[in-house]
């Protein structure tokens, strides 16, 4: 559900930023006080509200939600055309407001996770791009493969969608989302703390294989650093982190699957070596520093209070080739990452086992609630919608 009297909420929100920022944050307004340094919160809602004052009234009523957990969950890695999004797609909106979203993510992530999301905007668009010209050269699709072109022509980055929940006041619990084919980037704000859970990326091809761009991945580390850590492990080490020799299809603790997180499987991180506790780390760093300063180092360490050494690390699938099919996670009180590869193929989701957008602090449990048969129900009016927008 919407919010009502949007205009009159960002009026009234342009009017108390500026006591909220200095005094929620800790800033000064004398001219001749030091400056103090930005937080991650205070980088977003900044943004955001830039964002929400570049927008018509049409736009602001079409991107701000209630800050409830059913709207809060409503989000996919699926392209557009199977699964309707809230909010605003990025192609309905002009140069200038596409700017203010791109300073909202940079508001939100490190410089390697925006890099690593906008690559994967970038990629969708070549993929898009490929798969229509593949079309065209083998002519309409077939009767039961209907929705093939609706499908292909929904990948691109102006297919991705943001919506804002809530409403910015002194105490600061709102949130927002960025989401469509492999991506769904969940944000939280609560009394000037930063969450960034959950948090899926994937990429298909994860490696370009030809064109003036081969070689270029937007996700080039996170297979290869859980790779890496298998690998240097002994052989009664594997023996207890090899739960399968076989790979998932889909990640168990994926969209839809916050309820799915499994008990604690494979090897203890207490059992491991220096060297392989230290490589651990770095896999664990590659995802939660895709967030801001102030939301990584709030999660690592709640991740060290937890104990680095109650983590587990699992893998299915086989070990011989970084290429083949395979599936990782690591898991503990305060973090939960899992990754699935297929043929040049992945998916990841990050997520804090305790504190999933923000449930801890806002003291609410969200229940992730959807099926494949609503997605494709509302197919076809999100396609519709789509070409009107183009």
């Amino acid at each position: 559900m919407k919010t009502s009297n949007k205009n009159m909420q960002i009026m009234t929100t342009a009017f108390i930023l500026i006591s909220f920022l200095n005094n929620a944050f800790g800033q000064e307004t004398s001219s001749t006080a030091i400056a103090q340094p930005s937080t991650s919160a205070q980088q977003m809602t900044t943004a955001a509200l830039a964002l929400l004052q570049s927008l018509s009234e049409e736009q602001q009523n079409e991107i701000i939600y209630e800050f409830t957990p059913a709207n809060r969950t409503n989000w996919s890695n699926v392209p557009l055309f199977v699964h309707k999004r809230p909010g605003l797609r990025l192609a309905s909106l002009t140069n200038t407001q596409r700017q203010a979203v791109h300073e909202l993510l940079r508001a939100s992530l490190s410089s390697q996770g925006y890099q690593k999301i906008t690559g994967i905007m970038r990629l969708d668009s070549i993929h898009g791009a490929r798969s229509l010209a593949e079309l065209d050269k083998n002519g309409p699709a077939e009767d039961d493969r209907i929705y093939v072109r609706e499908e292909a022509e929904s990948f691109g980055s102006g297919n991705y969608v943001i919506a804002i929940f809530g409403n910015f006041n002194l105490k600061g619990d709102w949130g927002w989302v960025i989401q469509g084919h492999h991506m769904g980037a969940n944000f939280t704000v609560s009394e000037g703390r930063t969450g960034f859970t959950p948090l899926f990326l994937g990429a298909t091809p994860l490696i370009l294989e030809d064109g003036v761009l081969a070689g270029w991945s937007a996700m080039s580390h996170e297979v290869t650093r859980g790779y890496e850590l298998m690998q240097s492990l002994d052989s009664e080490q594997r023996d207890i982190a090899i739960e399968d020799t076989s790979s998932p299809n889909n990640l168990p603790a994926g969209v839809g699957l916050k309820d799915n997180i499994a008990k604690n499987q494979g090897l203890q991180a207490a059992s491991m070596s220096p060297q392989q506790m230290r490589l651990l780390k770095i896999l664990v760093e590659e995802y939660v520093r895709n967030s801001d300063f102030d939301a990584a180092e709030a999660q690592l360490t709640a991740i060290e209070n937890a104990g680095w050494e109650n983590l587990w690390f699992e893998w299915r699938g086989q070990i011989d080739n970084v290429k083949d099919p395979l599936f990782y996670r690591v898991q503990g009180e305060r973090i939960l990452i899992e990754l699935v590869q297929r043929p040049n193929h992945i998916h990841t989701i990050v997520r804090d086992p305790t504190n999933d957008y923000g449930e801890y602090w806002l003291g609410q449990i969200l229940n992730e609630e959807y099926s494949s048969a609503d997605r494709f129900e509302a197919a076809i009016e999100t396609y519709e919608m789509m070409k009107r927008d183009l």
